[in-house]
């Protein structure tokens, strides 16, 4: 789709929470040295499943970042880095909610992953609702097992509960979604932040994403879905990390009004799903040859560690006509956290743009259904 050339949407804040820091500069700069955060989980034995490494934030304090350091206690991990880069995104942009824009002015626009926290959590339950012979007996769980859940588990285990905390920490009131679980949802966010602010639902959008794929529970997931398959035939794979990023978006002339900074535009998107008869890569191409992009001076791709990855983007750019272009990698670097995956590969874009590069093309590419790309352009 093509954003309407009288309106311009632009960028004017970036946040986010990154295993290699969350500073947004720092953080490209490091991805640029080839600085990889991939190393051996700290909170469990991974040795079971065929990942035997991921990607952590390390020295994460949620307090930093809330209005009410009580309410840190109520989130799971993924709502905890939510707000944290949201906050950072806001203050990025500086936006004083209720005197920049009126908290129902601001869309909040967000994906999440699958609900899942770190066995320990969940292990009394699991404990106490299993029999002598270790099934799960249900009579036991209504009994016993229910008593023995935390009351604030809830808060934890939703899925739209991170963005819930962003909008009562930041007083946003505006128009809202949540998607989930997997990569192109992140692009579904952006998409939606766009719409609103183009048709006036919205004067200003704040718009990301946070997952956290760094506990048992999510490599489970992730080896049921077959992510692990690369590490299992080849030895090599995918990454997985933990992570947020969000983006704040407003009109040109509202930005420029307020003397804000902008980091580029984002003139054209395109978002597919992924059709039965069609192959991804099929899906894939179409996305970018819709875009009519023939050179770009940057490409932040979304390529992991998977065997051939890299091969089979390329043969996709080469059939939607694109010329071969400087390349970013942030998966390879920081690994995939999945729902935060596009937010951050279009912020990552966007930093790209305001240092010097005319074009930029944002592939968000990944699991799931839905598949998407960004152009952004330096203003």
């Amino acid at each position: 789709m093509s954003v309407s050339s009288v309106k311009r949407v632009v960028i004017t804040g970036i946040g986010m929470i990154t295993p290699l820091g969350n500073k947004p500069a720092e953080v490209l700069a490091r991805i640029q040295a080839g600085e990889s955060a991939t190393a051996v989980p700290t909170h469990f034995d991974a040795r079971p499943f065929a990942c035997k490494v991921c990607a952590e934030v390390r020295g994460f304090e949620a307090q930093a970042y809330v209005s009410e350091p009580k309410m840190a206690r109520l989130m799971n991990r993924d709502a905890q880095l939510a707000v944290a880069a949201a906050r950072l995104a806001i203050q990025d942009a500086g936006i004083s909610v209720g005197s920049t824009y009126l908290p129902d002015e601001i869309g909040l626009f967000g994906s999440t992953g699958l609900a899942g926290l770190p066995v320990q959590d969940v292990a009394p339950l699991i404990r106490i609702s299993t029999d002598s012979t270790g099934e799960f007996n249900l009579a036991r769980f209504g009994s016993a097992g229910l008593k023995a859940v935390s009351p604030i588990l809830s808060f934890k285990i939703l899925s739209n509960m991170p963005l819930c905390f962003v909008s009562i920490n930041e007083n946003i009131q505006g128009p809202n979604a949540i998607y989930a679980p997997w990569e192109g949802a992140g692009a579904q966010a952006v998409e939606a932040g766009i719409r609103a602010v183009l048709a006036g639902d919205a004067r200003c959008a704040l718009v990301g994403g946070s997952d956290v794929k760094t506990h048992e529970l999510a490599f489970t997931t992730l080896q049921q879905h077959g992510l692990f398959s690369s590490w299992t035939d080849k030895g090599a794979g995918m990454t997985p990390a933990e992570g947020a990023a969000f983006i704040v978006l407003e009109l040109e002339d509202d930005a420029k009004s307020r003397g804000a900074r902008i980091y580029a535009h984002v003139p054209k998107y395109s978002l597919r799903p992924h059709c039965t008869g069609n192959t991804m890569a099929s899906v894939r191409q179409k996305i970018l040859s819709s875009l009519g992009i023939d050179q770009a001076d940057a490409l932040v791709s979304s390529v992991d560690g998977d065997a051939g990855a890299e091969d089979q983007e390329n043969s996709v750019m080469n059939g939607a006509g694109i010329a071969e272009t400087m390349t970013l990698c942030p998966k390879k670097h920081i690994g995939n956290a999945f729902a935060a995956a596009a937010p951050l590969q279009v912020a990552l874009g966007a930093l790209l743009a305001e240092a010097g590069a005319e074009r930029v093309l944002a592939t968000c590419f990944g699991h799931g259904d839905t598949q998407a790309a960004f152009e952004l352009e330096r203003l």
